[in-house]
């Protein structure tokens, strides 16, 4: 009595002690899901912030950089249509920037010696304190056709923003420089004349990046298009450095890959490899690029401070977990214990039914639960096992006297075809060597050969579409329809449509045959054949040379009864030979389901050249078995090797 009790406590232990595994295995899964998950969701609404915070601020500087853009190319228009006189230019520039408070100043500079008065024309008016100053550019100390705001719009053809420089001497403020080439008609051409600029203060630029606030300690800057720090909290930095100097000082390659993102013009929320001044942990940022001046907001943002709030719920969640697990245990003890009783029962009754004994009566359980279900399972396990052992001793007595028939089959279909070699000792022209491996007990592949009249030897190989027992069948009545055709019928092409018409009449299986028939002529050499969707035999020259039969473009056998097959012929010399095969051999496969292909039937060839036909096909069954390697035969191989001796 003690051991029972014991040996239920000890599965009872047991099976609490797999379900509080299980329930706290079920809890870690759920918490990491939920974590995952939960942090994903943060992450995706922190993303979609920082490209809605982002967009807005790109937005409302090219509210500013847009409408600029616009004043430059309307005068470079005006200029184009002649609206512009050269002693309207000045008064015309002075308007423009009374009317743009925004603009600093802005230049009309002709290309040198446009007029032929003067070298340079090019009439800047720029702010200077409250009022509109007016000068010419271009002279000896300054040939501005060589900078970089004429240079680059006259190459390309486009307008051009330049990079950010601080006007020291001038506004002293940070400006930016767009420049747009125009173009007027001489002598009926369309030629390159000059460039209207404005000159842009920064100071505004300035402001909306401050005005960014992200978290506790997040921020943003501004790159130029070659990453030299616009605004940066960091006020030190701003033009000054770029983000490439301070990677190579700092030795940050995550900081250097990501300016190569922004010059690039890309946009992106990542993680952030590089340390901040402002925060020691990690660091997410979205970036995004100004489509006018190609310059590169980037926007930080810390992760634990955006993770804040999951910690907090995490830790909440984890606290109510240890309080429930420990609730839960105690009832799974009590519940257990009630379940195993009636385990206990079941238990004897199960090593006697395991025994061989399925006639023992079994306990009586009246629990009105799975118990009660399980118990009913045991007495329907009897019932059913008791016939099943009476219907396996029929299915085995039956299975074995199918093996045997087939078998009995096998042996049939392999009598059916010659195996025994060489098989014409009397005929010294011809010496032929095959072998035919069925993937299953019986299967659908064929070769014949036979000699008619004395002087023509006939010769065949077929694959039958399908395998097991309906391919051999089919295969027996091929074999055995050529035999008959061949009496009455010498000539490859009408033997093949002969076996095609027997063989569409009535097929209503829709079965057909891959088939290549030849006839060669002992005396001559001479070698007629039908290629009827069969794979192409293998002709060797007795000078080494290796090549495929012409492929004849004729539908396997058994398909349409009318069609009507053609042949083709060549002349066969002393020393050659003819290597026929079916599918079996090429699609060959290993366990990486790699083919043995054609290209190595061919290297198998050119490497046995002198052997016999025994011999060959010895060494092509051998390196397809070490092709496969083990791997099992899906398919039936067929070879045959024919030589013609003098």
């Amino acid at each position: 009595m003690k051991k029972g009790i014991l040996k239920r406590k000890t599965l009872a232990s047991r099976i609490i002690r797999n379900v509080l595994l299980f329930c706290t295995g079920l809890f870690l899964v759920t918490f990491s899901i939920y974590y995952y998950f939960t942090r994903s969701t943060i992450q995706q609404t922190t993303q979609e912030n920082a490209v809605f915070l982002a967009d807005n601020t790109a937005n409302r500087i090219e509210q500013i950089l847009s409408p600029a853009e616009k004043i430059p190319e309307i005068i470079a228009r005006m200029l184009e249509s002649a609206f512009l006189t050269r002693d309207s230019l000045i008064p015309f520039l002075r308007s423009v920037l009374a009317a743009n408070t925004n603009i600093f100043g802005s230049v009309i500079a002709y290309e040198p010696n446009y007029f032929a008065d003067k070298q340079y024309f090019a009439p800047y008016l720029f702010r200077q304190g409250n009022t509109i100053s007016a000068t010419m550019l271009g002279n000896e100390n300054y040939e501005y056709e060589f900078m970089d705001w004429y240079q680059i719009p006259k190459m390309t053809n486009a307008p051009y923003w330049s990079e950010p420089y601080f006007d020291e001497g001038g506004g002293n403020v940070l400006m930016t420089t767009f420049s747009v080439p125009f173009y007027t008609f001489r002598e009926g051409k369309r030629v390159f004349s000059g460039v209207v600029t404005i000159d842009l203060s920064l100071e505004w630029l300035t402001e909306i990046m401050s005005s960014v606030k992200i978290l506790d300690t997040g921020y943003a800057f501004l790159l130029s298009r070659n990453g030299v720090i616009i605004t940066h909290p960091k006020k030190d930095y701003v033009m000054n450095h770029s983000i490439f100097t301070i990677a190579k000082e700092n030795g940050q390659p995550g900081m250097r890959e990501v300016g190569r993102q922004m010059i690039q013009g890309k946009s992106n929320f990542t993680s952030a490899d590089f340390k901040s001044k402002y925060h020691s942990g990690k660091l997410w940022i979205n970036y995004k690029s100004l489509p006018s001046s190609h310059w590169s907001i980037g926007v930080i943002y810390p992760e634990d401070e955006m993770l804040a709030s999951l910690q907090k719920i995490n830790l909440i969640l984890l606290l109510l977990v240890v309080i429930g697990l420990t609730l839960l245990s105690v009832f799974i003890v009590r519940i257990i214990n009630d379940i195993t009783k009636p385990l206990k029962q079941l238990a004897g009754s199960a090593r006697i039914i395991a025994a061989g004994n399925f006639n023992i009566p079994l306990p009586t359980i009246k629990t009105n639960d799975e118990m009660e279900e399980l118990c009913d399972s045991f007495t329907y396990m009897q019932k059913e096992l008791s016939e099943y052992i009476i219907t396996l001793k029929d299915t085995t007595v039956a299975k074995e006297k199918i093996e045997s028939e087939l078998r009995i089959a096998r042996e049939i279909q392999m009598a059916m075809i010659p195996h025994i070699f060489p098989p014409f000792p009397e005929l010294p022209q011809i010496d032929v060597f095959a072998v035919l491996k069925s993937a299953k007990e019986v299967g659908g592949d064929l070769y014949d050969f036979f000699v008619i009249d004395g002087d023509k030897f006939c010769f065949a190989i077929g694959d039958v579409s399908g395998k097991g027992v309906p391919a051999s069948l089919y295969m027996a009545v091929t074999r055995t329809l050529v035999r008959s055709i061949s009496d009455k019928e010498f000539m490859p092409s009408s033997i093949v449509s002969s076996l095609n018409k027997s063989l569409s009449s009535n097929n209503e299986s829709s079965m057909f045959v891959t088939f290549f028939l030849g006839v060669l002529d002992l005396k001559t050499g001479e070698l007629s054949y039908c290629n009827a969707g069969h794979n192409p035999p293998f002709m060797i020259r007795n000078n080494g040379e290796v090549f495929m039969l012409e492929k004849t473009k004729f539908i396997p056998v058994g398909l349409f009864e009318d069609f009507e097959y053609g042949e083709a012929s060549l002349r066969l010399e002393p020393g050659d030979k003819l290597f026929l095969y079916t599918d079996g051999v090429s699609e060959a496969e290993n366990a990486g389901n790699v083919l043995y292909g054609e290209e190595n039937i061919l290297k198998v060839i050119q490497a046995n050249l002198e052997a016999s036909p025994r011999e060959l096909i010895q060494c092509m069954e051998q390196d397809v078995a070490f092709h496969v390697n083990g791997y099992f035969q899906s398919d039936d191989i067929t070879m045959m090797t024919i030589a013609y001796n003098e």
